[in-house]
């Protein structure tokens, strides 16, 4: 595995455009979930911080998807609360699909070392933390469903995100920044 990236697109007309259609369909990808919200819950949001992760870099992959959290906890809430932790987490998201994507060869081992860190980071310890500070719920309660359910996850949010940015590096001549 080559280096980490640690610097994102600069700003111009194109990638803000870019932005804007991924935040767009991450906010599109977060609202599609199956399961049930008191249990278990799998969503679709990975591909599209993956995508902002892959074109945007950490920074600007970071503030987009604050910007993605914002929009959905503001205009497109469900009546939820909101909390700025989950804001927080968003942007750590950001930084690490940036971190281990932008301008990096797809490949097997790289999607799953990101998709591995990135569930221990930002679901396994922050939301869950988030979750936790929220509504007193016992950590380790918490951490006996949400640690199963992210380790079947992992390979399968593995697997689906490299089909995906296999296909899309293919285009990336195209959309280059």
């Amino acid at each position: 595995m080559t280096n980490l990236a640690w610097r994102s697109p600069k700003l111009t007309t194109k990638t803000i455009t870019l932005a804007a259609m991924l935040i767009a369909l991450q906010t599109v990808l977060a609202k599609i979930s199956f399961g049930s919200d008191n249990l278990v819950k799998f969503g679709l949001g990975f591909i599209g911080t993956t995508l902002i992760g892959y074109f945007l870099g950490p920074w600007l992959g970071g503030v987009a998807l604050v910007l993605a959290d914002l929009i959905k906890s503001t205009l497109f809430s469900t009546g939820s609360t909101f909390f700025i932790g989950y804001t927080f987490s968003a942007f750590v998201a950001g930084l690490i699909a940036g971190t281990f994507l932008y301008q990096q060869k797809v490949s097997w081992q790289r999607l799953a070392t990101y998709q591995f860190v990135q569930i221990f980071v930002s679901n396994i310890f922050f939301n869950t933390l988030w979750i936790h500070l929220m509504y007193q719920a016992p950590i380790w309660g918490l951490m006996s469903v949400r640690g199963p359910k992210n380790l079947i996850m992992w390979p399968i949010e593995a697997t689906i995100s490299f089909l995906i940015l296999r296909a899309v590096s293919r285009l990336d001549s195209r959309l280059k920044l």
